[in-house]
């Protein structure tokens, strides 16, 4: 049996402990967010046979200004609340400003795609009956990590109420 004295044992303790931070640290990481600051909560498990996070939809999504009009467009999921689903807006024009899109590479966004896509940052809510029909799954882990990690939910918009 090993015997070590208090300070030794004390050091062992405190690298265990430092080791089991970093893990957690780095599983977090790896999650995709349940809560964004200042945004609500997208782990809900939404109705089967519906949108599911982290999937591309033609949605029509009304304009924020004038929301009698709407424009069907693409949209990612990116969570359900229990009584809509958060989404982001899709498109091919490129930012004016970065912090407000990101960039979705035609093979990841849409493999027969020429043209490169952008993921708005600003969230919107949308009840179920806004959606038409899925694209499929955005297809890249990073790549969705990268956008839910900047989502402005400061300027988010809710078309439920």
């Amino acid at each position: 049996m090993i015997s070590l004295d208090p300070a030794t044992l004390s050091l062992v303790a405190l690298a265990l402990l430092a080791g089991l931070v970093a893990l957690v640290v780095v599983l977090r990481r790896r999650a995709a967010p349940t809560r964004a600051p200042g945004g609500p909560r997208l782990d809900a498990t939404p109705p089967a046979g519906g949108p599911q996070t982290g999937e591309r939809w033609l949605a029509d999504v009304p304009f924020e200004d004038e929301p009698r009009r709407s424009k069907e467009r693409p949209v990612l999921v990116i969570g359900y609340s229990g009584s809509g689903y958060w989404v982001l807006k899709c498109t091919t024009q490129a930012p004016r400003e970065a912090e407000w899109r990101v960039l979705a590479p035609a093979n990841r966004w849409d493999p027969p795609a020429d043209k490169d896509g952008y993921v708005d940052l600003v969230p919107y809510h949308l009840p179920k009956g806004r959606f038409d029909h899925s694209f499929g799954t955005l297809g890249d882990a990073g790549l969705y990590r990268k956008i839910t990690g900047r989502l402005r939910w400061e300027r988010a918009v809710d078309f439920t109420r």
